[in-house]
C-alpha cells in the first residue's frame, strides 16, 4: 500500500495528464481520455484507502 503522500503525487500527474489528453483530443469521449480518466479515479480511490488506514485508531 502506497502512502497518502506518494499517492497525491501520482493523482497530481494522473490529473495533469488528463487535462493535456482532453485539449489534445477535444473532448471527454475520446478513449484515450476516458482512460486516463479511470486511471486518475483509481488513484483517487487509492488515496482515499490509504487516508482512511492512517486515520483509523489501532484496534
Amino acid at each position: 500500500m502506497s502512502s497518502p503522500a506518494n499517492v497525491r503525487i501520482r493523482i497530481e500527474q494522473a490529473r495533469s495528464k488528463l487535462h493535456k489528453l482532453h485539449i489534445q483530443y477535444g473532448g471527454l469521449a475520446h478513449p484515450e481520455v476516458l482512460r486516463q480518466s479511470v486511471v486518475l479515479d483509481e488513484l483517487l480511490n487509492a488515496y482515499d484507502q490509504a487516508y482512511r488506514m492512517k486515520k483509523r485508531p489501532p484496534a
